[in-house]
């Protein structure tokens, strides 16, 4: 039989496939039917910082995140979603004392001033996982974007500051203009197949140089974008954007394709597969990079 199991953030997961924060883990009904259809585990829907009064979570967030750890076994990840160094990170201890197994932090934050520097974008990155890793004793993971101009270096200084897992990467809200009525539009960020090229470089480029779980994320929309997460050397795969457009089920449905990939190679367990296609082994990733930039180049013009 299979091992699918893997860690992530010092938990024991039965697979790598996670359900992040979207409407399908925002009820205990639905969050039980992913656990049915084989998920490994859920973030929950995103505690905003606007939402946190005098720096305490909202009682309705806390009571539904109490309901679905009791409802069911497997880890349940909260979510805290802001950009500030203010009193509603408080809200992390009250998180962990009802009973979630880990805390994600989504800081979304990419001002458009022309006056803020990309060292001050940086600090308050570091400001507030130090802050949340200081107050609580859960794991703490951290989904970041895909905009710094140096990120193996941050990521560098995530781990000192000792995150436990880093989610590669967060979507951005894209705008548009409509138009018809001349309005600015935005919409949910939704990703689409073939999303999985910059989280693909970086998970590959981080596997074995952190001490940070890896969490893939974006563009998981078959087996085959998840085993290669895995190859790249991810702990856990996250998904999102295929479960909505599937449904729930489709769990399964992605976790027999992994099953049969690995039989008709011989893999017995997700160790066996992890990491082998990373860039761990490369002596000069930067030189890698450079001549397969210019091979790729090369044979199209």
């Amino acid at each position: 039989m299979l091992d699918l199991s893997t860690r992530y953030l010092g938990l024991t997961l039965k697979n790598p496939l996670i359900a992040s924060a979207s409407p399908l883990t925002s009820t205990v009904k639905s969050v039980q039917r992913l656990e049915r259809a084989g998920i490994g585990a859920v973030v929950l829907p995103s505690l905003f910082e606007e939402q946190c009064l005098k720096g305490a979570a909202p009682q309705q967030y806390l009571d539904m995140l109490q309901k679905t750890k009791t409802s069911v076994e497997i880890p349940v990840i909260a979510s805290m979603n802001g950009y500030t160094e203010g009193d509603w990170l408080a809200s992390a201890v009250q998180l962990e004392e009802v009973g979630a197994d880990a805390i994600e932090l989504n800081i979304y934050y990419n001002p458009p001033s022309f006056d803020v520097s990309s060292q001050q974008v940086e600090q308050v990155y570091l400001d507030i996982l130090h802050r949340v890793k200081s107050e609580v004793t859960v794991p703490v993971s951290l989904k970041v974007d895909p905009f710094f101009s140096a990120f193996g270096n941050m990521a560098r200084q995530f781990d000192e500051i000792g995150v436990d897992g880093l989610v590669i990467f967060n979507r951005m809200i894209q705008p548009d203009f409509n138009l018809n009525t001349m309005q600015l539009e935005t919409s949910w960020p939704i990703s689409k197949a073939g999303d999985i090229g910059a989280p693909l470089k970086w998970v590959s480029s981080l596997h074995g140089r952190v001490n940070a779980s890896l969490a893939a994320s974006s563009g998981a929309f078959d087996h085959e974008d998840i085993i290669k997460y895995l190859l790249a050397g991810a702990d856990t795969v996250m998904l999102a954007s295929a479960l909505i457009r599937n449904g729930a089920d489709y769990v399964s449905v992605l976790l027999k394709g992994i099953n049969v990939w690995m039989k008709q190679r011989d893999f017995a367990s997700l160790n066996d597969m992890r990491g082998l296609m990373s860039q761990k082994e490369i002596q000069n990733p930067e030189a890698f990079e450079r001549a397969n930039y210019i091979r790729a180049v090369d044979g199209v013009v």
